[in-house]
């Protein structure tokens, strides 16, 4: 104990970060990220219109994005929950000529080292770009096997 009291300069301000507590500041940071995905992924839909695939990307509200594509006749709905630090996602057939609907999934947020927080996928932690491909895969290639 008196070594960390030795550490701490009397008088010095704790950053906020510090004032922060611990879960606080992993909401924070979830959501940091989650706003960062949906920049990821309207620059991902942005590309796929522009490719004839009639895509389009809507925040819901601060918690759920939809990303359609009429061509494919899929829905990607995802639904980020900071207390549990889970976002779900799952897909809907936008008309009956969908030949099979993909299964959705759960993503968990967890804090990294350097404070933020990354998305993982059964145990694997997953980059920016391969979020990105989970997700979007069944809306971009319908029909096409991820296994």
């Amino acid at each position: 104990m008196r070594r960390i009291e030795e550490r701490i300069q009397p008088g010095t301000p704790a950053s906020p970060r510090d004032r922060q507590p611990g879960e606080g500041r992993f909401r924070a940071a979830a959501r940091a990220r989650w706003q960062r995905l949906a920049e990821e992924l309207k620059a991902d839909v942005a590309r796929l219109s522009s490719r004839d695939q009639n895509a389009q990307f809507a925040q819901e509200d601060e918690n759920r994005f939809v990303i359609t594509n009429s061509n494919a006749g899929l829905e990607l709905t995802l639904t980020a929950d900071f207390e549990n630090h889970t976002v779900s996602y799952g897909y809907t057939a936008l008309n009956q000529q969908t030949a099979g609907v993909p299964e959705g999934g759960m993503l968990s947020m967890r804090e990294s080292p350097d404070g933020g927080v990354e998305f993982y996928s059964a145990d694997e932690q997953l980059t920016s770009g391969q979020t990105c491909n989970v997700l979007l895969e069944p809306v971009q290639f319908p029909g096409r096997s991820c296994a």
